[in-house]
Order: structure tokens, then sequence, then C-alpha cells
């Protein structure tokens, strides 16, 4: 596995990154911090300090009592600006993630989502990065069993790891993803 820790300089004003960089919440209350060109202003994401540029790379994030959320990884040119759909997780070129919305999980990269038939709320997520296989892979934890896979082919830059803990989603939604 691979230690990060989350950048407080990328998340978004709404997002409370803990001082450990091992975990992110939000919160209703807007935090009046320096709008830097690396932090999100529209979509509640942020990403990892570290960027990996080879090797194989594991991760494992816990979304215990979690409704919504979206995690991956994105290369450092993901858009943070705006409103654009290229901003969030997946929907861009730059980035792979996998979601948790309304009790359904999907699969994204490039804007094209892939419905996964799993039902079951999660309790943690492991996500494995190869570059030699150019391969991001999402599993359950607790069984390891793999949830879906992307083959980029080769990555064109290093990549971070990117978490969303996403909206307070009629308040049920308020643990942190760690």
């Amino acid at each position: 596995s691979s230690e990060v820790h989350l950048d407080p300089e990328t998340a978004h004003p709404k997002l409370i990154v803990s001082p450990r960089g091992d975990s992110v919440a939000y919160t209703d209350v807007w935090q009046p911090l320096p709008d830097v060109p690396e932090r999100f202003d529209t979509t509640l994401n942020v990403i990892s300090l570290q960027s990996f540029s080879f090797g194989r790379h594991y991760w494992e994030i816990d979304v215990t009592g979690k409704t919504y959320w979206e995690l991956g990884v994105t290369y450092p040119s993901i858009p943070r600006k705006g409103a654009s759909e290229d901003c969030w997780l997946g929907r861009g070129p730059e980035s792979w993630c996998m979601e948790f919305y309304d009790g359904e999980y999907t699969a994204w990269h490039g804007g094209v989502p892939h419905q996964l038939p799993f039902t079951k709320p999660f309790c943690r997520i492991g996500v494995l990065c190869s570059f030699p296989a150019g391969l991001v892979t999402f599993v359950e934890v607790d069984r390891m069993t793999p949830l879906f896979s992307f083959c980029a082919g080769t990555f064109s830059d290093c990549l971070h790891l990117a978490l969303c803990p996403g909206h307070n989603h009629n308040g049920k939604n308020a643990k942190p993803v760690v």
C-alpha cells in the first residue's frame, strides 16, 4: 500500500481535511480560504499531496456510513475551476472514479458511466493503480471482491488519489471519508 496525505490547498472550501491529512469531511460552512489555482471551487473534491508515476499503488478508503461519495485517481491537470462537468471525478479524460449515490454504484471515466450491479453499502473500498499495466481497479476490501477495472493502456502523467466525500445528502452523509 502507498501512504497518502490529502492536500488541503486543493480542497473545496466546504471540505475540512483533518490535520494529519488522512480524512476529509463536508461542512455546510464555506471556509474563508485563499482562492489558489490548485483549489477546487465548485466540485467537492480534494486530491493527495503525493503523486505517483511508476510502479503499483494500493489505497484503502473507509466510507462506512456514507450515502454519497466518489473516489479514484486523477491527473494533476483535472480542471478545478468553474461548473464544467470535467471538474467532477471521472467525467473528463483526466480521472477515473467509482461513485456511490442513493444506493447505486457507478464507475466513471471520460464522462462514460458504468452502472455496477451492487446494492450493499460497502465499508471500505480499495483502489489499485498499476502503471506498468495502465490499470485502475476498485475492490471491496472485506472480501477483496473486484468491483470494476479500467484499462487505460498507458498513463500520460502522474496520478493523485482523489476523493469527494459528497454533500450532506439530507443529513445522512456527515461522516468523513478516511
